[in-house]
């Protein structure tokens, strides 16, 4: 007898592989983001940093031809070498333009 597994996340995730910058307290860590959604992504860790779950991060984006952009997040798990992100609130804007350059677009 087949079980279905229920996905519980609210959306879609896109593989990407993107420089990343996330910085708690203003001390950058530079990284990748490894997928991306519309509510937060999944970033590899800095070996030697593990941050706490609720940790609130700003993300740095570089854009070469355009303005970088900056998102608030929160640390929702970490796992060994990796953590995902929930972006805050009301910042719809900034994480459309993150995805249509990270190319995580239907």
């Amino acid at each position: 007898m087949e079980t279905a597994v229920l996905e519980k996340r609210r959306h879609y995730r896109h593989n990407v592989l993107c420089a990343v910058v996330v910085a708690p307290n203003g001390h950058p860590h530079e990284g990748f983001i490894l997928d991306l959604s519309e509510g937060g992504a999944r970033v590899d860790l800095t070996p030697g940093w593990t941050p706490a779950m609720g940790t609130e991060l700003r993300m740095f984006f570089d854009l070469p031809d355009s303005e970088a952009i900056t998102l608030q997040t929160e640390v929702a798990w970490v796992a060994v070498d990796h953590m995902g992100l929930r972006f805050a609130a009301d910042q719809s804007a900034e994480i459309e333009r993150l995805m249509e350059a990270a190319g995580a677009v239907h």
